[in-house]
């Protein structure tokens, strides 16, 4: 036989041998290899899901945040326009008690001018009538009684422009 004969008993028992292996092979190796398989199968698998949970759970929580931030934002809007609107009353407050001062103090002086008015009047009336007094005592050259001075000080406010205002 040469090199690249062909012997029949061989191939037989190589066949044999070879159905025999593969038989033990399923017996013995095949159902570990499968269960090791579905095994890492259902580990991935597990993987996945939790993955994607907690994909769902990091959404969830971003939603919340932003909702939360979002909540933030109109509180703090919320704050500054009461703050705006408040420094505005103060304002307002503030304006209209110094309005309020100043037509007080507009009113005092105004009765004050109207004081010295009066006052100023009254120390004319008397001056004017003293002076009436003392000019109507030289005309006449002697004292009058007190009716006639009475009567000379209406008689001299009438021709200076009438009755005291």
């Amino acid at each position: 036989m040469g090199l690249l004969s062909v012997d029949p008993g061989l191939i037989i028992w190589t066949i044999i041998t070879f159905v025999i292996l593969l038989f033990l092979l399923r017996k013995v190796a095949w159902k570990p290899i499968l269960t090791m398989i579905d095994e890492r199968e259902r580990t991935i698998r597990d993987s996945l899901d939790q993955a994607e949970q907690a994909r769902n759970e990091a959404e969830e929580k971003l939603r919340a945040y932003e909702q939360r931030l979002a909540e933030a934002r109109k509180e703090a809007r919320n704050i500054i326009a009461e703050g705006k609107e408040s420094a505005e009353k103060i304002r307002d407050d503030i304006v209209k008690e110094a309005q309020e001062q100043q037509q007080h103090m507009l009113d005092d002086a105004r009765r004050q001018i109207n004081a010295e008015r009066e006052k100023a009047i009254q120390e004319i009336r008397e001056s004017v009538a003293n002076i009436a007094i003392s000019a109507a005592s030289k005309i006449i050259g002697r004292q009058l009684d007190e009716q006639a001075h009475v009567d000379i000080i209406e008689r001299s406010l009438q021709d200076m422009g009438g009755d005291a205002q």
